[in-house]
Order: structure tokens, then sequence, then C-alpha cells
């Protein structure tokens, strides 16, 4: 009888060190998987695509509006107003964004690419140190959004971040200021 007991103490430890064990098991296969799959970086895009001006076709500009997020001024997060501005197909342009309850002031760059399906928002790329422009293969971390041209008739609402400029805002955007959506949150209702 003794051994029968010491075969099922001996068989209970092992199945309590093999559960132990699991969770070093699941944090190694998501090591392993971040290495075969590592996790992607924030989109880029080439400073000369939000630089340079490409010939533009003959369409209407597009109206939009972005507010209700916090963008970085200097180097803090702060909340800043609502802000309108106009982008033209294939022409960068520059977005400032003004502090809430400061006059203080930060710029991004929008693109609204020639296909008139993506609009590209880029951290304000400023001069290097000797006041020379960024390289044009010079890659950034920017944000997309994607629409199709009946979309934007309509008018078109998403969520609005740029990596290291701006973050948990909104964005409206349409071919005429009256089809802009609210950017306002829906209240709670009881």
């Amino acid at each position: 009888m003794p051994s029968k007991i010491r075969q099922l103490a001996a068989r209970t430890c092992q199945q309590v060190l093999a559960i132990a064990a699991l969770p070093l098991l699941l944090s190694g296969c998501d090591a392993a998987m971040n290495m075969i799959n590592p996790p992607s970086p924030p989109p880029t895009v080439n400073v000369a695509d939000v630089t340079r001006a490409p010939p533009t076709p003959d369409t209407p500009p597009l109206y939009c509006k972005i507010g209700h997020g916090s963008a970085l001024f200097g180097r803090e997060w702060y909340d800043f107003g609502e802000t309108e501005f106009q982008l033209h197909r294939g022409q960068p342009a520059d977005v400032t964004l003004t502090r809430l309850r400061s006059p203080q002031q930060m710029s991004i760059q929008a693109l609204f690419d020639g296909s008139g399906q993506k609009l590209i928002f880029c951290p304000y790329l400023t001069l290097k140190p000797n006041n020379a422009t960024p390289a044009a293969d010079q890659r950034i971390s920017c944000a997309s959004l994607y629409a199709l041209d009946d979309d934007l008739r309509d008018g078109i609402k998403r969520t609005f971040d740029i990596p290291a400029a701006e973050r948990g805002g909104a964005i409206t955007c349409a071919y005429s200021p009256e089809r802009l959506k609210s950017l306002t949150p829906p209240s709670g209702g009881n």
C-alpha cells in the first residue's frame, strides 16, 4: 500500500509542477511568436511624400476639422481646441493646433494623396540643427486614414492619432463644409 501512495504522491507532484510551469511556457511561446512575427512598427512615409507638391488634379478641396484630443506642445501633452482646414489633392499642408486656454501652438503636416483615397498626417518636420532640411528619403512615423470618394462626399468621422504628435482626437472630412460631422462625443444619458 505505501508504494501506491508514493506513486499517487509523485503523480500529483508532477501535475502540480506542470501547472506551475505553464505560465513560463506560455510566456516563452509569446517571446518565440514575437521573434517569428514581431509587432509591427507604426507606419512610416518618406519625407519627400509630405514636403513636395506634385501636380494637382482639378478636384474640389477637402474640408476637415480635428479636435477633442491632446497634442505634444514642446515636451508636454495638452488638450487642443477644434481646428478647421482645407486639403487640396496632392499638395501637402501645414495644420496648426492651438492649446486650450493658452496661445501656444504646434503644427502637423497633412497630405490628401493624388488618388483621393488616403489622408496622411505626420509630426511637423523641423529643421535640423544646422538648418538643413530633412533628407527626402528619411522615413517618419505618420497616421493614415482611408476613405472612398463617395464617403468623402457624405462626410466621414474617424479617431485621430499621430505618433509623437497627437493622441485621442477625432477628425471629420468632407468635400463640402456642410457635410462635416460633429466632433462632440455623445453624452451618456440616464
